[in-house]
């Protein structure tokens, strides 16, 4: 298995780098408002590469509603575009 840890500004930043590349679907993203069970926001989205490489985005707090933002706003257009 092929590990590779890459530091990004962003959760968003990181969403946006990884769908630079066109062979990537964005299979999953947690519930809008999805909370954890201390009440801090919580986001996660989950890639995966026409290769098989699964990825996956996590965020907290103000930083979890922008990636929902971003990631729903993505598979939307991709929706748009089809």
């Amino acid at each position: 298995m092929e590990y590779t840890d890459l530091t990004y500004i962003s959760s968003t930043e990181a969403l946006r780098q990884l769908m630079l590349s066109k062979d990537k679907d964005i299979v999953k993203i947690s519930p809008k408002g999805y909370a954890l069970s201390n009440g801090v926001d919580y986001c996660c989205v989950g890639l995966e590469s026409n290769k098989g490489t699964n990825y996956l985005v996590q965020a907290y707090g103000k930083e979890a509603r922008e990636l929902y933002a971003e990631a729903t706003m993505m598979v939307n257009n991709a929706n748009t575009v089809r």
